[in-house]
């Protein structure tokens, strides 16, 4: 009898080798625009096949493995829509992300991933911050779709943190600005300032006024890290920019942020954020070596770690949650108010 303790088959690493498979399914169900076809009900693998002009037996397999992905389901009506396929990836609607996982697809055929293992032992902490690769910038309409998730994003946040009591919000590192967007649209008596660099600044301009909130939003041009920050705000947010920088700088930022605030002003940290033990989840796992492939200055922290420069900053009632799986809020408050 074989030991108890020795594995009697390697299909656990044979399933994770070939996880880019499983991807890979989901950028050419998005290619094909699959879960357009079906937006309207389900349609037989025949009418399917037809439609895309494709082999019945290989659209046949296709449809099953999406089955097996959880991004469709079969029944006796033929293939529809699993619930997240039909919200985020049918094309052109309101929170279609299809271009996000475009991106997602162009960065896995990047020569970067190849020589992983190249740049996991050449990598070290504390590189400057404007060294990051530029690598995975989205481009065209892969940075509309980013924008759709961020105002997912910003609208999950402020269902999460109150900020009614707030008149003006400073988005350091703000990107196309739909953080803020999606704030000011839930806060009639907030505004926002956005403050990115001189390359992404235009696009958070002309995301701004699409969304018809320029005399709410305003967005200046600067390096938030080493840079002035605009005056006259009473809650800063700092989101998905925490590995941009080393340790070293983000906590001289976070103390300059705490001088900068009002008394009763709060400053707010999200990102994809480790647990305290810095084990998992997964996700933010993967982002840090995502750090690591693009030359970043740190890598993804725990929620924990950035509660304690909060804390050394001079912050009080701190407080972290979950608002978008899997991002994660700090919540930092300035005494005195």
């Amino acid at each position: 009898m074989r030991p108890m303790h020795e594995p009697y088959s390697p299909a656990a690493l044979l399933e994770l080798a070939a996880g880019y498979q499983r991807s890979k399914i989901l950028f050419a169900m998005v290619e094909l625009k699959i879960p357009t076809l079906l937006a309207e009900g389900p349609r037989t693998a025949a009418e399917i096949a037809a439609s895309l002009g494709a082999d019945p037996l290989a659209v046949d397999r296709l449809l099953h493995a999406c089955v097996a992905l959880g991004l469709l389901i079969r029944d006796d009506a033929g293939f529809r829509n699993a619930p997240e396929a039909q919200r985020f990836l049918v094309h052109g609607a309101p929170d279609d992300l299809g271009d996000v996982f475009r991106h997602y697809e162009r960065e896995s055929a990047s020569p970067a991933w190849a020589a992983f293992a190249h740049r996991l032992r050449a990598w070290r902490p504390g590189a400057p911050h404007d060294s990051t690769s530029r690598e995975f910038a989205p481009v065209g309409d892969e940075l509309r779709g980013q924008h759709r998730l961020s105002l997912l994003a910003g609208d999950a946040l402020g269902k999460a943190f109150d900020l009614s009591a707030h008149r003006r919000l400073l988005d350091l590192g703000g990107g196309t600005g739909a953080m803020s967007i999606a704030l000011c649209r839930r806060y009639s008596g907030l505004c926002a300032t956005i403050l990115e660099r001189p390359a992404i600044a235009p696009a958070a301009r002309t995301f701004v006024r699409e969304s018809g909130l320029g005399e709410r939003i305003d967005v200046a041009e600067g390096d938030f890290v080493e840079g002035t920050i605009p005056v006259g705000a009473d809650v800063v947010l700092l989101a998905n920019v925490l590995s941009m920088s080393s340790a070293a700088a983000h906590r001289a930022l976070l103390r300059r942020v705490f001088e900068y605030l009002p008394a009763g002003g709060a400053v707010v940290l999200s990102g994809w954020m480790l647990d305290d033990d810095d084990t998992g989840p997964l996700m933010p796992l993967l982002f840090s070596m995502q750090d690591v492939l693009l030359r970043a200055p740190d890598v993804e922290r725990s929620a924990a770690n950035y509660g304690e420069w909060l804390a050394e900053a001079g912050f009080v009632e701190i407080e972290r949650m979950k608002y978008f799986d899997p991002a994660t809020l700090v919540i930092g408050r300035k005494p005195g108010a």
